[in-house]
């Protein structure tokens, strides 16, 4: 993947953009009033009265449900996806009070994409996990996801594209704006290692264009996940962290689009 944004400007979802946006020729895609106020409203609550755990990264990352990648390091595959079930579970409790953002984001996508679009498979082991909730108002560092480098050893390490989708149940007072790096991240792989992600040195962005969105409750940004990015800190307002919801979209060899978080 090349650096080849022919516009900074968002982009709202068609089948032209989708594409566009696989290929890195556009920066984002905004589906503005995925949710109502109403579903927003319950979203949150459900989400604040769920099973939260947190990342151990600084600042900290409150988070429903699981990653994929806490399990890529020397552990059997049959360990991810013996916990799917779990995760599931504590994701049903927060939807089943709200709406179901996946199942939503999944229709709206297949509508506009020729190939099937669905919750990702691993052969012999089962579906994914594909929705984290995750409460964060001080900022994420910068980072890159692309499962051909993150998780070759899975299935979705066949996918040539990867994009990003967060939904936001809330707004911040000030602040939390996500900044994408038009750098698409190709770092030199070691045999048998998985190259550091998370927290990458300035030097990867270094001269890049870059494009900033801001979260609106409401809305899905959709953006490609190669290209690293960072969320800016803002205001826990009233003491509470922001609530909203993400996972991963890959295409796959056949063109058909699968998610997992």
């Amino acid at each position: 993947m090349t650096a080849t944004w022919v516009t900074l400007e968002e982009a709202p979802l068609t089948r032209e953009s989708l594409a566009a946006l696989l290929e890195n020729r556009i920066p984002a895609i905004r589906i503005r009033g995925f949710a109502d106020g109403a579903e927003c409203a319950a979203f949150a609550r459900a989400a604040r009265a769920g099973p939260i755990k947190y990342y151990s990264v600084t600042p900290p990352v409150g988070y429903i449900g699981m990653a994929q990648y806490e399990y890529r390091w020397d552990r059997p595959k049959a360990d991810y996806f013996h916990a799917v079930a779990a995760a599931n579970h504590n994701l049903g409790q927060v939807t089943i009070a709200s709406f179901d953002p996946i199942a939503r984001l999944i229709a709206q996508l297949a509508a506009v994409h020729a190939a099937p679009v669905g919750i990702g498979q691993e052969p012999g082991l089962g579906a994914y996990y594909a929705g984290i909730i995750r409460l964060a108002s001080q900022g994420i560092k910068l980072h890159a996801d692309f499962a051909p480098l993150n998780s070759p050893a899975y299935s979705i390490g066949r996918i040539d594209a990867q994009l990003a989708w967060n939904f936001f149940a809330e707004d911040l007072s000030d602040g939390g704006a996500t900044i994408v790096h038009n750098a698409p991240w190709s770092p030199e792989v070691e045999p048998g290692q998985i190259p550091q992600s998370y927290d990458l040195p300035r030097a990867a962005v270094a001269g890049a264009t870059t494009f900033t969105y801001a979260p609106t409750a409401g809305d899905v940004v959709i953006f490609n996940s190669r290209n690293p990015h960072e969320v800016m800190g803002g205001p826990a307002d009233q003491g509470r962290d922001r609530i909203g919801i993400g996972s991963f979209i890959g295409r796959m060899p056949d063109q058909s689009l699968v998610m997992w978080a």
